[in-house]
């Protein structure tokens, strides 16, 4: 009897519906973090650079293309129903993304006959500290699954989809292209015939990419991902500290992402029984699915936290793999510590809330005291990002935040780069009636350009606003 209550559509659907009713609006309720500020301020700018598909690409920003047409078409559905920029817009906005991940997710459950798969990966998506969601890493991995559950048909034409969708993986970050491995060890992991999989995928893969690159709506693909990975540094850390930083994060990692300490205790359960039966290869195929993503983390070389959701890929399929007594646990553990953070932190975590919330107020009052922001018809931001979002004037720059600029310094230069340069141009060439920067050190650096855009500010602007923001006035 207890076992007919256990294995019932019926109970799976109540818990599955108890335990995603408080993470789902808690999930909504968190508001749009800098980031994500960021990439929506783009992509609301975007349209003044032209129409679709060519204006995602003539606009810059860190994350490579991908995660520029994401937010770009995240902008233009929640844009039907509410106003750009508005409280409204943001509870739309994360729940598209809800339903991004619950589409994602049931379908994924649907290629396994263990319960609670959906509910497993969806809390994976769902519990994680907001500013470590809609990411790049976070889109890129949902992702993962989709092009697994693709895989794991019985279709060819699927195959082809998985691969185009591979493509577009690597193009939300490049080094996103390494969760193929965990995808292809998991194939391997589930027994399946993977051969078949692997060639039409590969083929999908390039003819997709292929196709982005000869169209010339996305000239600036490979270059825009080359700059990003020059102006953050790359390989300037030591590889020692770079280890440290790595396992440091590591240790603490499953407070901001719950489900990692259950991927962790599942692998140690699959690692032993694997070893106990002499399984070596599978063993190998486990191993190799963590490396691969401990890799995008460490040649980030950044350490950010949201770096480390991509772990999510190798546990969720760990977990599965083990038992349905390690799924039903884990579920139990990532609803107690997402409950606990919660009950911490505040239903929606009023803390994030109270720290974001803050610039909403100050850019009110912004737009208050100088009424003819909006209507300019183009900005010079210096700031790190979120301006577009508050003030919505389209920027003098493609290079919007101006980092290639900005990111120069006396021991990395970036003066050679021809983007470098670009930018450089764009900001001594402005002469419009604002700029707009941030109200910190962001866009203070002791260089011989600085030196010569500071002065060009100075000597043709005044300082209006220090609020939140600087905002300089043309005088003359």
């Amino acid at each position: 009897m207890i076992q007919k209550i256990y294995t019932s559509k019926y109970l799976e659907a109540i818990i599955t519906t108890i335990f995603l009713l408080p993470v789902s609006i808690s999930f909504i309720l968190n508001p749009l973090t800098n980031d994500s500020r960021i990439y929506q301020g783009l992509a609301k700018i975007t349209d003044y650079f032209g129409s679709f598909p060519t204006n995602v690409d003539l606009t810059y920003e860190v994350k490579p293309i991908a995660n520029r047409m994401m937010n770009y078409i995240l902008y233009k559905i929640s844009s039907v129903f509410t106003t750009f920029g508005t409280y409204e817009y943001e509870l739309v906005l994360k729940f598209l993304c809800l339903l991004l991940v619950f589409g994602i997710c049931y379908y994924f459950s649907t290629k396994f006959e263990n319960k609670y798969i959906f509910l497993l990966t969806s809390m994976a998506f769902l519990t994680p500290l907001n500013f470590i969601a809609l990411q790049a890493e976070w889109f890129a991995s949902l992702f993962a699954f989709l092009t697994l559950s693709l895989f794991l048909t019985d279709k060819p034409s699927n195959y082809y989809l998985a691969g185009a969708i591979i493509t577009i993986i690597f193009l939300f970050k490049g080094i996103t292209i390494l969760l193929v491995v965990p995808i292809v060890c998991a194939l391997y992991l589930m027994k399946k015939n993977i051969k078949e999989q692997l060639k039409y995928g590969a083929l999908g893969s390039i003819v997709f990419l292929w196709f982005v690159l000869i169209w010339n709506a996305f000239g600036h693909v490979i270059s825009d991902m080359l700059l990003s990975a020059k102006i953050a540094r790359l390989g300037y850390l030591d590889i020692f500290t770079m280890v440290a930083n790595l396992i440091y994060n590591f240790i603490t990692v499953y407070i901001y992402i719950p489900i990692i300490l259950c991927g962790i205790g599942a692998t140690f359960f699959l690692f032993y029984n694997m070893m106990k039966e002499r399984m070596v290869d599978r063993v190998c195929a486990l191993v190799l699915m963590w490396i691969s993503t401990f890799a995008i983390v460490f040649f980030q070389s950044e350490f950010f936290i949201y770096h480390y959701i991509v772990l999510i890929v190798p546990t969720i399929i760990t977990i599965i793999l083990s038992s349905n007594k390690v799924i039903r646990l884990s579920l139990v553990v990532v609803f107690i510590l997402f409950s606990i953070f919660t009950a911490y932190w505040g239903v929606g975590m009023q803390v994030e809330n109270k720290f974001w919330g803050e610039q909403n107020p100050i850019a009110a009052r912004i737009l208050e005291n100088f009424t003819d922001l909006k209507d300019q018809n183009s900005i010079l931001y210096l700031d790190s990002g979120s301006a577009p979002y508050y003030f919505q004037s389209n920027s003098s720059c493609r290079y919007v935040q101006s980092l290639p600029f900005q990111r120069n310094s006396k021991d990395w230069n970036l003066t050679g780069l021809k983007e470098y340069q670009e930018n450089y141009k764009c900001i001594m060439d402005y002469d419009g009636k604002y700029i707009i920067m941030d109200a910190s050190n962001w866009f203070v650096k002791d260089t011989q350009d600085m030196n010569t855009v500071w002065n060009k500010i100075n000597n043709s602007y005044e300082n209006v606003w220090n609020e939140g923001w600087q905002i300089y006035r043309r005088v003359i």
